[in-house]
């Protein structure tokens, strides 16, 4: 199941990604061919290094709920004696109840859920992590009677379903800050060249059209910029700044390679760096 679940993650946070990035340049992922694997790769290039110890603590701290009670007996008999006597106390007792960590948690997430995300800004992550934990802490200690399985079966799919969103929040907007790091920096990315055999309506700032009197391309077009190629078509994007872009002043044009089209490509013109 834990497999299942990381597939369904990485697959969701490759086409959040995808559409994060490409919405800037008003397109879509659905629209445009990719696969499931090409979104599994996404997914995965989206892993950080800083991430790994987090997923090796996971196994860490199963395998010691599992075998807790060797490990007890190798603490120290006065730690032991310091542990018991703080479990006495009501107001430890208190804070390390699950149920009472639940309720806290959950009615945490439900009032930013209510009016904390519109009215005082609440971060979106400040009331997915309270419902993910909420809930399973909620219904934990009550899972073996026969009413409470499928309320800790319902927590298990919100928290399952709120790790989806945070992968695709997460992915999104990763994809939206590189988009507009690929637009502040148009000028360097690969120029084309666009060979045709009749005009094209390339009505875009920076576009520059040459007509030649013989030859079987009687058109050339210079100015763009690549933005993506796949298969025979090419996403083609004009030399605009990025708050042109996000004014919606932007426009990509799709162009498919076929014997009255051709594309060259070319190196782009790269700023130089002060000193």
């Amino acid at each position: 199941m834990l497999v299942s679940v990381g597939a369904a993650v990485l697959l969701y946070m490759g086409w959040a990604y995808l559409d994060g990035y490409l919405r800037l340049f008003s397109l879509r992922p659905t629209d445009m061919g990719f696969g499931v694997h090409e979104y599994a790769l996404y997914g995965v290039n989206l892993l950080s290094p800083g991430i790994a110890p987090w997923l090796a603590a996971v196994p860490l701290a199963l395998a010691a709920a599992a075998h807790r009670a060797r490990l007890a007996a190798s603490v120290p008999v006065r730690l032991r004696a310091a542990g018991r006597w703080l479990a006495a106390r009501r107001a430890v007792r208190l804070v390390v109840d699950l149920r009472f960590a639940g309720v806290v948690l959950t009615t945490l997430a439900l009032v930013f859920a209510l009016v904390g995300v519109g009215a005082w800004g609440v971060s979106t992550y400040h009331v997915i992590v309270p419902l993910v934990f909420g809930p399973l802490l909620l219904t934990w200690p009550l899972r073996g009677r026969p009413y409470s399985r499928v309320a800790f079966a319902t927590s298990a799919g919100i928290a399952i379903l709120c790790l989806l969103w945070t992968g695709g929040l997460y992915a999104q907007e990763r994809g939206g800050r590189n988009a507009e790091q690929v637009a502040a920096t148009l000028a360097g990315r690969t120029q084309v060249a666009i060979y045709s055999a009749g005009t094209l309506a390339l009505n875009a700032p920076g576009v520059t059209p040459e007509h030649f009197p013989a030859g079987a391309f009687k058109h050339r077009y210079t100015g763009l910029r690549l933005l993506l190629a796949r298969g025979e078509r090419y996403y083609l994007v004009p030399v605009i700044t990025l708050e042109q872009w996000k004014a919606g002043d932007g426009r990509t044009f799709v162009l498919k390679e076929n014997d009255d089209l051709r594309v060259e490509l070319m190196p782009g013109t790269r700023q130089e760096q002060p000193g």
